[in-house]
């Protein structure tokens, strides 16, 4: 499906593929106007977003919320011109440096991802930023900004709406997909979903795929923590990368999503930041190449079964 769900009265999950460029995004539609939570990853992605939000409100946009600054959430921010862009103090301040790198990004892409459309999209920065917690109000309802800090990104924001039972994830949780800490914060990451739990709601959006459920939430949790026991044992062990990687190939996770784990699990473990960490770097394209590869295959298989 592609298009508007509605969670609860006013709330709507805009829904796309699984992918890696395809990521979800809430629109909140209250007495006077609209928070829209991340913008998408093209131009053509975005307006489709829009004529979904103008069927159902002429509201404006007042607030767009990103989660985190990786391109597919941040890269169509300019297609909401009336809107006040919030993102956490660190994700602006990424997203400034990703926008000054943007003829770098632009170069790695096109040659790694030569069928990937991102037309009429560039990292634009934010206009406001907060740090620990922020809330915005529609009338009675609360938008509560809450900054998770690193994690999936180095700038992991969650949206929660305590009276609905609703939290917006961003790449926190991915629905359909293992865990995935980006750049770099296998513990970190882990904390954070457990904040998640903490929220104890109803119905949580992931960053890509459909929403899910607590007990979604939490599994992904005991993955990757099993993930990291494992890539520490084999860190103790005194185990090259490639060797551990080889030898978590028979792992229930495919290796796509091994490798950045691994990687992670043991730059962490040595107490150096991994290549992965920079976003617009080839180490970080590169294993997002992977990742693609394989959720297509994730995605085939599912609709087969």
């Amino acid at each position: 499906m592609v298009g508007l769900s509605e969670l609860a009265e006013g709330v709507h999950v805009y829904l796309q593929p699984p992918l890696i460029c395809y990521s979800t995004a809430g629109v909140i539609v209250g007495e006077r106007d609209v928070i829209v939570i991340d913008s998408l990853a093209n131009a053509v992605m975005t307006e489709h977003l829009l004529a979904e939000i103008r069927r159902l409100t002429d509201k404006p946009v007042r607030f767009l919320i990103n989660t985190h600054s990786h391109f597919d959430h941040v890269y169509t921010n300019h297609l909401f011109p009336e809107a006040t862009v919030i993102a956490s103090h660190r994700g602006r301040e990424e997203t400034k440096a990703n926008r000054r790198a943007q003829t770098k990004h632009d170069t790695l892409f096109a040659e790694l991802f030569p069928d990937v459309d991102l037309t009429g999209g560039r990292y634009t920065g934010q206009d406001a930023s907060f740090s620990g917690s922020l809330s915005l109000h529609q009338g009675s309802r609360e938008v509560r900004l809450i900054e998770l800090g690193v994690g999936h990104s180095e700038s992991d924001v969650a949206v929660h709406l305590p009276d609905e039972g609703i939290v917006f994830c961003g790449d926190i949780f991915l629905n359909g997909l293992p865990p995935l800490p980006l750049e770099g914060h296998v513990t970190q990451t882990i904390a954070n979903i457990r904040s998640l739990e903490t929220l104890d709601a109803e119905i949580y959006v992931a960053g890509h795929g459909d929403p899910g459920t607590l007990d979604d939430v939490r599994a992904q949790r005991i993955q990757l923590e099993r993930q990291f026991q494992r890539a520490r044992r084999c860190f103790e062990q005194g185990m090259s990368y490639d060797t551990a990687l080889q030898a978590l190939a028979g792992d229930d996770v495919p290796v796509a999503f091994q490798r950045p784990v691994v990687l992670a699990s043991y730059c962490e473990l040595a107490g150096r930041r991994p290549e992965t960490a920079d976003p617009v770097s080839r180490s970080h394209m590169t294993v997002l190449q992977g990742i693609a590869a394989e959720a297509r295959l994730l995605l085939a298989r599912d609709h087969v079964g």
